[in-house]
């Protein structure tokens, strides 16, 4: 079954249809290029739900989301699948209990259908039943199940419960089954190098390896996060460094070498690492965050503030920018 589909849901607003079997209020688009072959046929074969399903990707696929969220509500009312539920799921999203009260009626009609079960653990973890979540995810694991999404919801819930040695090793089995998978590989450097774990040295040579142009910055940053968090401050700014060579737009280097050099007191050789990260991101808080971390160290208490509600102003989220130019006052 392709699921293809159902991703080009996800970032769609929910629109209300009506169950009316009134006409369609887009009939004047639907007879047009490219929608009109398939209108012809829905002519034709009015009970021929696949028609409408397809009609139906034809609309997203042109940024035509409401006529086509109208072909997808008919093809589930002559024939409900697990793929057109999967697909109305999706509609729902940003309404919990109307996505839980559909996916009830979907499960009954198709019982245990390991995407409806999926789909069931996601939602269960985005409302904060991380262990009804689990047990899903557990069982469908222990059934043989490999689809990746199932590995990586089941590492996140473990996270979640605090165990993330499990979740290391769950990822480690889902790269096993995908060596080939660049971002999986990288998201596995990254938890290696939070951890502390040296099997990032192999995975990130791995990953240099699989780089011939020498342009890929992240196994150079995920080594130098290791050596960070193991305090050898040297090692990790002659990482950051390498990061910032081969992507001098490597934002993140930047601000991970500042805070480095923050730590380290050398306040102003981080607020001139920082100046060339404002140049290449202007608009990213975390930038003037550190800008102003350092300002205040260097007792620039006016600049600071400025700085740290700039970083707010970007970043409504980042409350602690705005707590730290609160506490300036």
């Amino acid at each position: 079954m392709s699921t293809r589909f159902v991703p080009l849901l996800l970032s769609l607003f929910w629109i209300a249809c009506s169950d009316r079997q009134d006409a369609n209020p887009f009939d004047s688009l639907l007879q047009q290029p490219p929608y009109a072959s398939w209108t012809q046929q829905i002519e034709k074969d009015p009970k021929n739900d696949s028609l409408y399903y397809q009609r139906a990707r034809l609309l997203f696929e042109n940024q035509q989301s409401e006529p086509a969220l109208l072909d997808l509500k008919k093809a589930w009312s002559l024939r409900p699948t697990p793929e057109y539920a999967l697909a109305r799921l999706e509609l729902l999203e940003g309404s919990p209990a109307t996505q839980f009260q559909f996916l009830q009626e979907a499960q009954r009609k198709f019982p245990n259908n390991f995407l409806l079960e999926l789909s069931q653990a996601t939602l269960l973890n985005q409302t904060g039943s991380v262990d009804s979540a689990l047990s899903i995810t557990t069982r469908w694991i222990q059934a043989g199940q490999s689809e990746a999404e199932l590995f990586l919801l089941h590492a996140a819930l473990l996270d979640k419960k605090g165990n993330s040695f499990e979740a290391i090793r769950v990822l480690e089995i889902l790269h096993s089954h995908l060596p080939q998978d660049h971002e999986l590989a990288e998201m596995l450097a990254l938890r290696y190098a939070e951890s502390g774990n040296p099997k990032i040295f192999p995975l990130c040579e791995r990953l240099q390896q699989l780089d011939s142009m020498g342009r890929d910055a992240t196994p150079h940053y995920y080594l130098g996060i290791y050596y960070a968090n193991k305090q050898q401050r040297s090692e990790a700014t002659q990482a950051f460094d390498r990061a910032i060579q081969a992507d001098h737009n490597f934002i993140d280097a930047y601000i991970e070498k500042a805070s480095l050099l923050f730590e380290s007191n050398a306040y102003l050789q981080a607020a001139q690492v920082l100046d060339k990260a404002l140049l290449i991101a202007p608009d990213h808080a975390p930038v003037y965050y550190w800008t102003a971390k350092c300002q205040q160290a260097l007792g620039d208490r006016e600049s600071a503030k400025l700085n740290y509600l700039k970083a707010y102003g970007l970043d409504n989220s980042f409350l602690e920018a705005k707590r730290a130019a609160d506490e300036l006052k």
